[in-house]
This record gives C-alpha cells, sequence and structure tokens, in this order.
C-alpha cells in the first residue's frame, strides 16, 4: 500500500510534464485554427522533430521548412521543451512586434551563460546594463570605424585563403580564423596570434559551442536538473555533472584564464579598444568579470555567425557556377588592394548574391530564445509569463507567401527591388544584431577575394547535412574545392 501512494504521489509530476503542454497546444488549436500548427511529443517536444529532420531530411529545421511550405496560412508553431510552451512565429509582423517590444521578455541565459560565459556581455545583458554598453560600444561600428578595419581583414583573407588546387577544405573554419583574428586585432589590440588548449583560439570556440549544445540541450539529465531547478555548472558538485560537462567547464576556465591574462597584462595604448572603454582603476572583480563576458560575446557573436554565412555563401557560388561567372565578371576590372567601403556597397550583383545567401543560407534558425516576463499579446496570442518565445528565421524567409518562387536561388529578386518585409537575417528591432554591417563587409571582401583568385567548385566526397550546433550548419564544412585562375 505504501508503495502505491509513493509511486502515486512520484508520478504527479511527470503527469504535469506531459499534460500541461499538451492542454496548451490544443486550446491554441481550438481558439486559432489553422493559423496555429501543433508540434507535440511527450517531453521531448520540439527536440524529436528536431532529431527527426536530421535523421530522415538532413537538415534539423525540416519541421519548420515544411510547416511554412505546405501550411502559409500558419502564423504560430507551438511546441514545448518539457512542461514549458514554446512559442515559434513565422510571419514578419508578428516576429517584428515581439522583437520591436524586447522588454516583454528576457533572453535564455540557460544555465552556463548565467554566470560563467556571457549574460554580462552585450548580447545577454538586459535592462539599463545593456543600454549602457550598447552606448560605450556604438562607436567601434560606425561607417567610419568599419572602413578603418578594412585593411585588416584584406590581409587576414589574403593570408588565410592559400589553397592547392583541388585540396580539401573546412571552409568555415577558415573563415573563422579570419573573422576570429579581426576582432582580436580592431577591437581589443592583440596582434599576436595565440592558442588555447593547443589550438587556436577560433577553434577552440567552435567547440566550446559545440559542447554547449550537448550539454544544454542535448543531455536529458541536465534537462531534469533544471525542471527541478539546478541550473549553474559552476556552483555545481562535481559528483552531480556528467563526464561532458565536468569537460566542458575545464575547458570554459581555460578561455578564462586566457582571458584574465589578457586583462592582467593590459597596457592602454593610443588606439581606443574594447579594453581601455571598460577598464576601471581600480579594477573590481565585477568589472573584470564583465570583461570577461564581453570578450566571449564579441568572439563568439563576431566569428560564428560570419564565418558560417561566408562558408555557406562559397558554397552556393560552387553550387551555381553560372552565377559565380556572372559575379567574377561584375569584378574583373576592380583591384582587390584598392578596395574600400564605399566601393564594396556599389556592386549590384555582389550585394544582391549576399542577401540571397543571407535569405537561404542563414546561420540563424530563430533568435536566441526568449522567456516572457509577463503576461502579454502578441497579435491576438496570449503569451503568459514564463513561456518561451522564438521567431522562426529560416522559414519566415523562404516563405512562399513573402518570395515568389521561393525555393530558388535568384539574384534577380533584389536589384532594383526594396527588401521584402520577411528578410530579417540580423533580427528586427532596438536589440537587432550591432555587428550586421561588420559581418557584411567580412563576407563580401571573402567573396570577392575568392572569385578573383579561385575558381570554385564542389567537395562531391561530402555528403550535405544541416544541423545546428550552436547554428544552423553543415556537420562537415568540407563543402568546396578551389582551382586558382
Amino acid at each position: 500500500m505504501m508503495l502505491f501512494w509513493i509511486l502515486s504521489f512520484l508520478s504527479i509530476p511527470l503527469l504535469w510534464i506531459i499534460l500541461y503542454p499538451l492542454c496548451i497546444c490544443y486550446f491554441y488549436k481550438f481558439k486559432h485554427g489553422n493559423k496555429v500548427y501543433i508540434l507535440y511529443f511527450p517531453l521531448l517536444g520540439q527536440f524529436k522533430y528536431r532529431i527527426d529532420g536530421v535523421r530522415f531530411q538532413k537538415d534539423v529545421i525540416y519541421f519548420k521548412r515544411n510547416i511554412a511550405y505546405n501550411y502559409p496560412e500558419v502564423e504560430l508553431i507551438i511546441t514545448h521543451i518539457f512542461s514549458r510552451p514554446y512559442f515559434i512565429f513565422i510571419k514578419p509582423e508578428k516576429v517584428k512586434q515581439m522583437l520591436y517590444n524586447y522588454t516583454n521578455y528576457k533572453k535564455r541565459t540557460d544555465e552556463i551563460f548565467r554566470d560563467i560565459i556571457a549574460c554580462k556581455g552585450l548580447v545577454y545583458a538586459e535592462g539599463q546594463q545593456w543600454k549602457d554598453q550598447k552606448r560605450e560600444l556604438s562607436n567601434f561600428f560606425t561607417f567610419e570605424s568599419l572602413s578603418s578595419k578594412i585593411p585588416v581583414i584584406k590581409l587576414l583573407i589574403q593570408e588565410t585563403l592559400q589553397y592547392q588546387d583541388n585540396q580539401r577544405v573546412n571552409i568555415i573554419k577558415q573563415c573563422a580564423r579570419i573573422a576570429q583574428r579581426t576582432m582580436q586585432i580592431c577591437f581589443f589590440n592583440q596582434i599576436k596570434d595565440e592558442q588555447i588548449n593547443g589550438q587556436h583560439l577560433s577553434e577552440e570556440f567552435q567547440d566550446l559551442s559545440k559542447y554547449f549544445i550537448y550539454v544544454t540541450y542535448g543531455s536529458l539529465i541536465h534537462q531534469m536538473r533544471c525542471f527541478f531547478g539546478i541550473k549553474s555548472l559552476s556552483t555545481m558538485k562535481s559528483y552531480f555533472m556528467t563526464a561532458y560537462e565536468k569537460q566542458f567547464l575545464q575547458r570554459v576556465y581555460g578561455v578564462r584564464n586566457y582571458i584574465n591574462n589578457l586583462i592582467n597584462n593590459y597596457q592602454k595604448g593610443s588606439d581606443k579598444d574594447v579594453f581601455s572603454i571598460l577598464m576601471r582603476d581600480p579594477l573590481s572583480e565585477d568589472v573584470r568579470e564583465q570583461i570577461i563576458h564581453q570578450y566571449i560575446t564579441f568572439v563568439f557573436a563576431g566569428m560564428d555567425t560570419t564565418s558560417h554565412q561566408a562558408g555557406m555563401s562559397i558554397y552556393m557560388l560552387a553550387k551555381h557556377p553560372q552565377i559565380q561567372e556572372r559575379l567574377r565578371e561584375e569584378l574583373n576590372k576592380i583591384n582587390f588592394e584598392e578596395i574600400d567601403q564605399k566601393l564594396i556597397n556599389s556592386l549590384p550583383l555582389l550585394n544582391a548574391f549576399v542577401n540571397e545567401c543571407l535569405r537561404t543560407q542563414t546561420p540563424s534558425d530563430g533568435i536566441i530564445p526568449r522567456l516572457s516576463v509577463k503576461d502579454h499579446y502578441v497579435g491576438e496570442y496570449l503569451i503568459k509569463k514564463d513561456w518561451y518565445v522564438d521567431a522562426g528565421l529560416q522559414p519566415m524567409m523562404t516563405h512562399p507567401q513573402y518570395f515568389e518562387n521561393h525555393l530558388d536561388f535568384n539574384l534577380e529578386r533584389w536589384l532594383n527591388q526594396s527588401e521584402p518585409e520577411a528578410f530579417l537575417p540580423f533580427s528586427y528591432g532596438p536589440r537587432n544584431c550591432l555587428g550586421q554591417h561588420l559581418a557584411k563587409i567580412e563576407i563580401k571582401l571573402i567573396l570577392i577575394y575568392i572569385m578573383k583568385t579561385y575558381k570554385v567548385i564542389l567537395d562531391d566526397q561530402t555528403n550535405l547535412i544541416m544541423e545546428c550546433n550552436f547554428l544552423y550548419a553543415p556537420q562537415d564544412d568540407r563543402l568546396v574545392k578551389f582551382i586558382r585562375i
């Protein structure tokens, strides 16, 4: 009898986890009809559909694309993470309303980010702290400031992108080296290219992003701990951690020690850098922590998205050889050494190509998930406090309602036409991407150099499988080969 009551008591939270999101899903489906699409699976929620996407379609977000393409009337996908509802908007008017009213949400910092990586950096900071940081750092992203960085970027590109004919290349990793060194030199005045744990900083950060995805999303043990309120790895007893989590934490502290050494050895020069903006005298532990988080934020935000987009853009050159030749003709009269920001922006075919790559190959599957801080409405949809909200950028930017022949890779849609309302590769509203113009400059310079130096062909040994390792990216980035012109 006692065993019966114990099992009955333990079954209550399990029933709650299973039934609560199911009730929410079908209440909204009953209320809003065909505008809502339900993705429910006990406990796993959207993770089940992501796993199936990779397994059966070689695309982790196939489920979102399929809904947008086959049910164009759908505005909202409702799924869940354990017991918590998860709303994904896929129509621009709802996405823009959500992102513009950013004070209704806080970004999902998910445990590890909370205290040892990035929650005090620009991407994850909230309220007045975020406003102060944006004001302090915005001057690094003005037209004049970005123009001054172009010579450094060009030099890094010329040094890095050197290949033998038909050599297999990890193209995203190569672009990450360029973006990472750009961040170090232009924003932190780090001329020396150093290593962490025996590899380049860009490779260490890429590895950490994969560790992070597994630790926070791929581990059922971690998800169960979070459900019961046990979150931070840095304060958790080691016997509660998995071996993978211990290894992740050790590498995170290796990166933190590296940045701490930079802070301790920093000497202010004549040029302004991020260190000089953030440093205080005396240097408190809180300020030191903010600098560590800001450094990690700059490298992650400035390296990962840019390198993935650049790598996938090079892949699209190889996939569409006729477009590659059209672009090369536009670039024939340009001397790479003489390129400046004004010239970059005056190349219509190149700009159209980059926009079409951003539309079809964006590395951001969605936004960083938001947690609602109060009850509010997005359009006619009630969002309750502590529910998750997201934007399906990929399905929105390839949606048949907003893009004619939406699956075609077509530069003409960008020539002599304004940008469609559904084109939001850098998010929207006050908290959109501060570094978007720098990212475009780096991508365009990489593409110009590649097309003036090499013919790009597909690597037929690679089977393209798109997964989500922090970003929406290929499982194997050996996508192309180069033949020197």
